[in-house]
């Protein structure tokens, strides 16, 4: 079966990725026959998001001047249901929409919808028709992969792919993690962390002898690139102060007494022994 392109939406993504491609067929087929075509051949059947979209992809698909016109991807199963879109099953439609005294539901099955591109004022316009009629059939080919965006969603809009990166990651295709900033670590004290300072590392400070953490725990780096409580730091607390007035006390007195022990003089014993013998 033969088939034609649209014109490629490009755009670069770091130089490499492009936007998704639209393209349509030049024979007829019923809205299944299309849908597994497109399927087949590329991603699926064309996809709206909004109306400049909508407007585009008229602009790029082949002049039509009576139907058929080509299928686009928004269909119900029953009368009273709500028009939906295939694949993502959002219900995205404007004021502008349909063609006017549309949908009709004219046959009571119009459950299928094609885009007409003829000129005048139905051009760009929707119009609900029977699914097993046949028409041309408008398509697209993603460009978003499970690999475009490291850790994010991969969302294509005309002329863009954007990656919505997860909570605490950035860049361009989400591939960096976010980093808290932290400066070097206390002079009296070692500042241990894991994961290089990046989101959901944590630190912590080993203090030098005799040294106390002020604080009360580990920090953790948040994904909005802020630590998770003030920075640990070392300081002398007051149990410490006790321990060494203590045992600096305790040392003076006995090089006291090793001091008072040498000074004394070498007879002053001998005469002792005589005052007591005679």
């Amino acid at each position: 079966m033969n088939w034609t392109h649209g014109i490629i939406l490009a755009c670069s993504l770091v130089g490499i990725a492009k936007a998704w491609t639209y393209h349509y067929s030049n024979v007829t087929m019923n809205w299944a026959q299309a849908r597994d075509w497109c399927q087949t051949k590329f991603t699926d059947m064309v996809v709206i998001q909004n109306q400049q979209e909508n407007d585009y992809l008229v602009s790029v698909l082949p002049q039509r001047n009576s139907s058929p016109y080509f299928w686009i991807g928004i269909t119900k199963t029953y009368s009273n249901e709500t028009w939906r879109w295939i694949g993502d099953n959002s219900t995205w439609m404007s004021d502008q929409s349909w063609a006017e005294n549309e949908p009709n539901n004219n046959r009571s099955t119009e459950f299928c919808v094609e885009i007409y591109t003829s000129r005048g004022r139905n051009r760009g316009k929707w119009n609900d028709e029977k699914c097993s009629m046949a028409k041309y059939v408008s398509c697209y080919k993603a460009q978003c992969t499970n690999t475009t965006c490291d850790r994010g969603e991969c969302h294509e809009v005309i002329n863009n792919v954007t990656c919505h990166c997860q909570a605490g990651f950035e860049g361009e295709r989400c591939q960096t993690a976010v980093a808290c900033a932290l400066g070097p670590g206390p002079d009296d004290g070692d500042l241990i962390c894991s994961r290089n300072h990046t989101v959901n590392s944590t630190c912590h400070v080993s203090c030098s002898w005799g040294l106390f953490t002020i604080a009360s725990g580990p920090i953790t780096c948040e994904s909005d690139g802020l630590w998770s409580g003030p920075r640990p730091a070392c300081a002398v607390g007051s149990g410490a102060v006790s321990t060494l007035c203590c045992l600096c006390f305790c040392w003076r007195q006995y090089r006291k007494r090793q001091k008072n022990s040498q000074e004394r003089p070498p007879d002053e014993d001998a005469n002792s022994s005589s005052a007591l013998s005679g």
